[in-house]
C-alpha cells in the first residue's frame, strides 16, 4: 500500500503552497540571523521569540505541501 496519487501536485494549491513555504523558509533565515545578531542584548528574548513563531509558521506551511500532494 503506498500514497495516494499525487493528485494536487502542479496544480493552483500547491503551487501556492509551495510559494507559501519558501517565503517562510526565506522569513526563518532572516530571523535566524536577527536572533544571532540580537544574541547578549535586551532584544535577545523577543528575537527568540520571533524565530520560535517563524519555526511553526514553516512547519505548518511543509505540512500544508504535503496534504496538497497526497490530495487529502
Amino acid at each position: 500500500m503506498g500514497l495516494p496519487p499525487n493528485r494536487r501536485r502542479g496544480e493552483d494549491v500547491h503551487t501556492d503552497a509551495l510559494g507559501q513555504l519558501e517565503d517562510a523558509l526565506e522569513r526563518q533565515r532572516d530571523l535566524v540571523d536577527r536572533a544571532e545578531a540580537a544574541e547578549g542584548t535586551s532584544g535577545e528574548q523577543h528575537a527568540a521569540d520571533a524565530l520560535g513563531t517563524a519555526r511553526h509558521q514553516v512547519a505548518a506551511r511543509e505540512a500544508w505541501v504535503v496534504w496538497t500532494e497526497r490530495g487529502l
